[in-house]
């Protein structure tokens, strides 16, 4: 067990007496108890895909390690994007031969299509009662646990953009090629809807009015805006190079990678306006052979608001543990997606719309991105 001062070393945070309350105490001792039945099933080890490159790494210091540490099981990590993961989940699963525990996707990905993947951990996620006992109201999902929240943000490049009181702050912007010169990115990771967002609110349409999404609408404004993408970044990793590159001008990406830069110093400059709200989710597959290490590490994920709280002032990103916010500094906390200023700019996604018309929507964009 970690004991408090190795705890506020870890985190780095001053907290005061009194923060580590029996609610957290006795969540550390749920994670322990499943643990020790997954050890004595032989479950000694959990693959993990996750995500890769600053975020992998990120998750791996906060989340892994000390999960490791703690209950002597070992955290074995891969990757790849959204789009991969599921794509490989299914063909695992089709043969019978699931060879991943744990993987984090889109809370866009758990469909009716897809939860069969997926393990039911109960409308309340009874399976792990940190996440319920924990977490922000919405972090069940049941069928995964989100995570981190975030958005698809408008990044641009200051230094094309020197004049502070005309820098791109849109999509409309984004799509105006004679104002705004210079080549774009845009992601291929999955989630074609985000960019059809960001296409229909350039086109007018209200973000009030967005779904039911006008696919024909929003693909002929692709259509005006593709000859200037020179990179449809497949990965967080792909759109942080962009910029250090100097590829792109601007690009809708990741919120916590589009932080990335700014902490390393780029002169990137950040629009929230308009961004599709990003959360991930945790999810342990329905056929994983190492379930409980599994659910251990998913409860495991909820018992460390310190963590958290560390985790969101490197990345200037939000999770979804409800106590964390108070293990930061006043000036971190304001930062967050969750900051009064920033939260209604953010673009929530028709999840049922979503579900009925996913495969419909990424058929045509992968014919379109084809073209």
């Amino acid at each position: 067990m970690i004991c408090r001062r190795e705890l506020l070393g870890y985190s780095g945070l001053a907290v005061a007496a009194g923060v580590f309350p029996a609610g957290i105490r006795a969540s550390w001792a749920a994670t322990e108890a499943l643990a020790e039945e997954a050890k004595r099933a032989g479950q000694t080890e959990v693959v993990v895909a996750g995500g890769t490159g600053a975020y992998g790494e990120r998750v791996k210091k906060f989340i892994y390690e000390p999960f490791t540490a703690e209950t002597g099981i070992r955290v074995i990590s891969t990757g790849g994007s959204y789009g991969e993961k599921l794509a490989r989940i299914k063909a695992m699963t089709q043969v019978g031969a699931v060879e991943w525990d744990v993987v984090t996707l889109s809370a866009d990905s758990l469909t009716a299509d897809t939860q069969p993947f997926f393990r039911n951990l109960g409308e309340q996620c009874q399976e792990t009662p940190n996440i319920s006992a924990s977490g922000v109201d919405g972090a069940c999902l049941q069928y995964g646990v989100i995570f981190d929240v975030g958005g698809g943000v408008l990044a641009y490049d200051k230094t094309a953009f020197p004049n502070a009181a005309r820098q791109p702050s849109s999509w409309k912007d984004f799509w105006d090629v004679d104002t705004y010169p210079g080549p774009r990115g845009l992601p291929n990771v999955g989630t074609p809807w985000w960019p059809l967002i960001a296409a229909l609110l350039a086109d007018g349409v209200p973000a009030d009015r967005l779904f039911p999404l006008d696919l024909d609408r929003a693909f002929r404004k692709l259509d005006e805006i593709k000859p200037h993408v020179t990179v449809w970044w497949r990965s967080g990793d792909q759109s942080l190079q962009i910029f250090r590159n100097q590829e792109v001008v601007m690009s809708m990406m990741f919120a916590n990678r589009a932080r990335t830069l700014q902490t390393a110093g780029l002169p990137v400059g950040i629009s929230w306006n308009g961004a599709p709200l990003d959360a991930s989710v945790w999810t342990v597959l329905a056929q994983a052979p190492h379930p409980l290490a599994a659910l251990a590490l998913l409860n495991f994920v909820y018992s460390r608001p310190e963590a958290h709280a560390a985790y969101m002032t490197e990345t200037r990103g939000a999770t979804a543990m409800k106590a964390a916010v108070g293990y930061m500094k006043a000036e971190d906390a304001a930062q967050i997606l969750t900051n009064e200023d920033i939260w209604p700019q953010i673009i929530r996604i028709d999840r049922s719309w979503l579900s009925e018309n996913q495969n419909t929507v990424i058929q045509r964009w992968t014919e379109w991105i084809a073209r």
